[in-house]
């Protein structure tokens, strides 16, 4: 079965609009700061999208590029990161990703982990907005019975990235999932290891970014199959790791790309920014 990302995103989004509103009439208008630093058109879709869902909300978005002359200038970069870690108006910053190879970890790590609405800081004070959808999508699948079974899940997790598989399987450890259920396929991983993984797994969450990152005919009745990865065709236009014509029929349930997780991303984001505010106000 087929499990559409963006209804589910439409009822999380009213719920944020009346998180909003409650701000606004404590004088307070959300507000975060999207820095990019690369001008390539996955980069430029991806802010997008986050500037046209913040609009909707009501939720101020600012978009800081970093040009030649700062990503050259480590002190100025760090001086940008302190103000806005000390600005009371400011409530989130995000590093858009895939972004330029001198924005690395040590830099991040400087921001407030408040401010940290990716959650991608190891002390952050939110849940990576990925993981959080992927969380939401296994509720619609199981129900009633999410809380107690989500701690007995095989897990499969396509890819460990940064930004993709590596919050989903940071998030599954500190949600006290065994490591032993937590089964990782990457470049190094043999055929046959990915074949008896996915065979046997509950869950497969594909991060790559790529097409076909394994072979679809692994998959199998028992499988939900939850797809994060996101590419471009020739055409430009979003795709995921795995193809619905492919999967629809080969697993017991599965997200697609568009309308799948992302969808839920970028609202969980939003939502991550105005849990920050409230907590930063104090209320």
């Amino acid at each position: 079965m087929k499990i559409s990302g963006t209804e589910l995103a439409k009822k999380l989004f009213s719920d944020i609009e009346r998180k909003v509103n409650k701000l606004e009439k404590n004088g307070i208008i959300p507000k975060m700061v999207i820095v990019k630093s690369s001008n390539a058109a996955d980069v430029n879709n991806y802010i997008k999208q986050k500037a046209n869902k913040g609009n909707k909300l009501g939720i101020a978005v600012e978009l800081m590029d970093f040009d030649e002359k700062i990503l050259k200038n480590l002190k100025k970069i760090k001086e940008l990161i302190a103000a806005i870690n000390r600005s009371p108006q400011i409530h989130g910053l995000i590093f858009q990703k895939p972004g330029d190879n001198r924005i690395t970890d040590s830099i991040e790590k400087i921001i407030d982990p408040l401010k940290d609405i990716d959650g991608f800081l190891p002390d952050s004070a939110h849940e990576p907005p990925t993981y959080r959808g992927v969380k939401l999508v296994l509720r619609q699948i199981y129900k009633n019975n999410f809380p107690a079974k989500f701690k007995q899940l095989k897990f499969v997790i396509i890819g460990k990235g940064k930004t993709g598989g590596g919050p989903i399987i940071q998030g599954l450890l500190k949600n006290k999932i065994s490591p032993q259920n937590i089964k990782i396929i990457d470049s190094k991983t043999g055929d046959q290891e990915k074949k008896s993984y996915i065979e046997n797994a509950d869950v497969v969450i594909s991060a790559v970014g790529k097409a076909n990152p394994v072979d679809y005919r692994y998959f199998s009745g028992r499988t939900n199959l939850i797809d994060i990865g996101v590419h471009f065709d020739k055409e430009n236009k979003i795709k995921g790791d795995f193809a619905e014509e492919d999967i629809g029929e080969r697993v017991k349930n599965y997200t697609t790309t568009p309308g799948g997780i992302g969808a839920l991303t970028v609202v969980y984001l939003m939502d991550n920014l105005v849990n920050a505010a409230y907590k930063l106000n104090h209320l």
